[in-house]
């Protein structure tokens, strides 16, 4: 399977998860996942959870791509949303007016 490097791409796996990161490597039978986070449905509505919360993924994260049913780009909110989770610098919300 080809797949390309996105900056943030969005995967959807043979097991139904689906795992937003960026593909830093392929290799044509697997591909390498930088700071990868699975989509989880929360109270408030979609949220981000740790894939693979017990592994060190200060290497990346090998999958194989028979693995993968499809991939490609992620949207703009949910990059927005990906590098704020991501991101040690954290930006205070902008002002409001308060009335």
């Amino acid at each position: 399977m080809i797949i390309e490097k996105y900056d943030v791409a969005t995967l959807k796996l043979v097991t139904g998860e689906e795992v937003v990161a960026r593909i830093s490597d392929n290799d044509g039978t697997t591909i390498t996942l930088e700071r990868p986070l699975v989509i989880l449905m929360s109270p408030q509505g979609l949220a981000f959870g740790s894939f693979v919360p017990t592994m060190d993924h200060s290497k990346g994260v090998k999958i194989d791509t028979r693995n993968i049913v499809a991939v490609g780009p992620a949207n703009d909110k949910v990059i927005a949303e990906y590098k704020s989770a991501t991101s040690p610098i954290k930006t205070a919300p902008k002002p409001g007016l308060i009335v």
